[in-house]
């Protein structure tokens, strides 16, 4: 898919799972309960964490793909604190490759490690693309005021809170990435 977001945007969005019971309330958070907090726990070094109370796991593989596998026991529950407790999982991959200034093309894989009986089911590809558009499309609405912001000379990046630490650490890669750092923060030695 074209989108008409900068990459770097949607890649903090696709980190931020957080905003999922705010902003997925009509597709897979439906139902999620919003906890009095929610902490993003990491490595001390590295691009990949786990949401506490969710059964998520994340990672930001540069220079730019999001992993992530999400533990569900039926839609909009949640089963478990982590997704190793979790019996079925959805797993996600995003590749965000900036085609122009403020657009992305989205490569977008989803696959579930059950009901295999699914992918034999007639036109169910086309059921799941029309779930993960409106999934896409409650993040657009976000990320698109968010950009309209920055474009307005915003910076909507000047409050991290403690669950924004990947999407931090993913900023703090890229802009060592723009000035050419020899060094990259958080990147394994080759």
């Amino acid at each position: 898919m074209e989108l008409p977001v900068e990459h770097g945007l949607l890649l903090d969005n696709l980190l931020d799972l957080a905003h999922a019971p705010f902003t997925h309330t009509s597709t897979f958070a439906k139902g999620w309960t919003v906890p009095s907090l929610v902490k993003f726990l990491t490595p001390a070094s590295g691009l990949q964490g786990y949401w506490d109370p969710y059964p998520i796991d994340m990672e930001f593989q540069p220079p730019c793909m999001v992993l992530s596998t999400i533990g569900i026991s039926k839609p909009g529950k949640l089963e478990g604190q982590s997704t190793k407790e979790c019996a079925t999982h959805l797993h996600q991959l995003h590749v965000c490759l900036p085609s122009s200034r403020n657009k992305t093309r989205l490569l977008y894989r989803m696959s579930l490690d059950f009901a295999p009986l699914l992918k034999h089911i007639p036109f169910m590809h086309y059921l799941w693309r029309h779930f993960a558009e409106q999934v896409l499309n409650e993040d657009l609405r976000l990320v698109i005021g968010q950009q309209e912001r920055m474009i307005n000379g915003a910076n909507v990046w000047n409050w991290p809170v403690a669950y924004d630490k990947l999407g931090v650490r993913y900023r703090l890669w890229r802009d060592a990435v723009e000035r050419g750092s020899k060094l990259l923060p958080f990147s394994k030695p080759m």
